[in-house]
């Protein structure tokens, strides 16, 4: 991982600090018998150590998967006193450090860290929202980039994540994250390094009821191997599979609680056909993201993918489907189609959207794809600048913009003055440059409702099989197939696809003589004292 090494040379170059080893090194194999220790030796009667230890194993390996309800979470948005627009976030539960202080997150794979915010964060976002307070932990030490303590009365590194939305500046921390339920037999911790959020810019994550994330991504997209859940997880004797599934029931009434993500596995139940599995493409980028050979709407093969360039990024973080900014015309006029008031646009005579990977073909229909109420023709919807490299600073101001007059408004290129409403699909332009673009597509929540996703971090592939949602059984029903197994309003863009990362590495005199770091001191104090004869600049890394 280049960036991590950089940040390790950079750290010993000016600050002659040592990297450390990652904790789990430092703890000896309890199993291991020295060949010249004769008290173990009278320790060996392997029938009932090895029985024991056995039921042990099979115990914590019986818990896994564990499986996270994730709440479908719809924040309504006005104009004029009526409700045009919704935004739409998928949350599920976790604590952090002993006594345990619990968050909302979004599981997010298409970024790397845990970030919650720090009860020192003034932030307007934070200061909505559930904080972490590091000092409140007795498992809990706050650490730099590097793994090393925070000398006391020192400033602390600092990252600053851009997200496809939004940007978040933060501190590290070292503590224990835990998943599932509130007894032994359903819960499962990890330690792990995150991140503790200082700032955080008021779009989007203010109007949102989580409060943080959770990052799934490959680990080469975090800071350090530390800061990878599944990193720590691979590297732990909790017996889990080094994979994790998500479920997402889609925007059917009655269906806000049933989405779910399952960790340490996947859950076959949420299945209505075999998964199909494709490699990750490029995995040294840190991305969830596969190879499209063609793109099909109707019976016409775009052009977009032509040249072998096209991948997608599977985020569950991200709300719409993004496709590449010189492509986004091509896909709005074959898409939307002409609506009528109150009509629910997901049963519109519309053409299916194919995407063809090597081996197997996804396909998303209107239902899947389209917004599900039409939306007045003078109405402006979508986002002109959708991702970007810059787009982490401040959120587009998106859809549902106050109507303006006919000779100044602007029309999508299905629009046109006679119709009076129009079915819109749920897309957004994505315009990131190479390596990750430029014909990048991201592959959100519209694919993620039709398809149970799972994510297999030891082979680095992704599985993909019909999902048992409401809407797929229906589908199924109405054809008259067999499975295999057992908002309401048009969404707010958002993704939390991380998009760049820069990490600001400060020089420090000495080591505390504890073993256990203070937080961060107040850096504009501790600047003014002159207690730093170096501050590295920040280490950049363009995803």
């Amino acid at each position: 991982m280049p960036l991590l090494v950089s940040q390790r040379l950079l750290v010993a170059a000016l600050c002659g600090l040592a990297v450390l080893a990652p904790a789990s090194n430092a703890i000896y194999d309890a199993g291991h018998v020295d060949e010249e220790d004769d008290t173990a030796m009278l320790q060996r009667p392997a029938i009932v150590d090895r029985s024991e230890a056995a039921s042990v194993a099979a115990a914590t390996v019986s818990k896994w998967p564990i499986l996270v309800p994730l709440q479908r979470e719809s924040v309504p948005l006005t104009r004029n006193g009526k409700t045009v627009s919704h935004k739409t976030s998928y949350a599920g539960a976790i604590s952090i450090g002993h006594p345990a202080q619990d968050f909302r997150v979004v599981f997010d794979t298409g970024s790397a860290h845990v970030v919650v915010p720090s009860v020192t964060c003034e932030s307007e976002s934070c200061l909505e929202h559930r904080s972490y307070n590091v000092t409140a932990s007795s498992s809990a030490f706050a650490i730099n980039v590097d793994g090393s303590l925070v000398p006391d009365g020192e400033l602390c590194d600092q990252v600053t994540i851009g997200y496809g939305t939004g940007k978040v500046t933060g501190e590290f921390a070292h503590d224990e994250v835990c998943l599932g339920g509130d007894d032994e037999d359903s819960r499962a911790c990890v330690e792990v390094s995150v991140v503790m959020a200082v700032e955080m810019t008021t779009q989007p994550f203010k109007s949102f009821n989580f409060d943080g994330i959770f990052g799934l991504s490959l680990d080469s997209l975090a800071v350090g191997p530390e800061f990878s859940f599944f990193n720590r997880l691979a590297g732990s004797s909790l017996g889990a599979e080094l994979q994790f599934g998500v479920f997402l029931a889609g925007p059917d009434a009655g269906q806000e609680h049933s989405s779910e993500i399952a960790l340490g596995g996947h859950n076959s139940k949420r299945l209505l056909s075999p998964l199909q599995w494709t490699p990750v493409a490029v995995k040294q980028m840190g991305y969830w993201q596969i190879d499209i050979k063609e793109v099909r709407i109707g019976n016409k093969t775009l052009d977009v993918c032509k040249d072998g360039s096209c991948r997608g990024v599977v985020d569950t973080g991200t709300s719409h489907f993004g496709v590449p900014g010189s492509s986004i015309n091509e896909f709005l006029t074959a898409l939307a189609t002409d609506g009528v008031e109150g009509e629910d646009c997901r049963f519109v005579d519309a053409p299916s959207m194919e995407l063809v990977l090597e081996g197997f073909t996804l396909n998303l229909g209107p239902r899947n794809y389209m917004r599900p109420l039409a939306v007045p023709s003078n109405m402006n919807v979508g986002s002109s600048r959708g991702v970007t490299m810059e787009s982490g600073g401040q959120a587009d101001q998106f859809e549902a913009a106050a109507p303006a007059s006919s000779s100044t408004r602007r029309l999508w290129p299905w629009q046109t003055q006679k119709p009076s409403h129009s079915c819109a699909p749920r897309i957004m332009p994505v315009n990131l440059p190479a390596p990750l673009g430029p014909n990048l597509f991201i592959l959100g929540e519209p694919l993620l409702s039709r398809y149970y996703t799972v994510y297999d971090w030891k082979e680095a592939q992704i599985g993909f099989g019909l999902a048992a949602t409401k809407a797929n059984t229906e589908a199924l029903a109405k054809e008259g197939q067999q499975a295999d197994s057992q908002d309401d309003e048009k969404n707010e863009i958002y993704s939390f696809m991380q998009v760049k990362l820069t990490v600001s590495v400060r020089c420090r005199l000495a080591l505390p003589a504890s073993g256990r770091a203070s937080p961060c001191p107040d850096r504009q104090g501790a600047a003014a004292r002159g207690r730093h004869a170096l501050i590295a600049p920040g280490l950049e890394l363009l995803m």
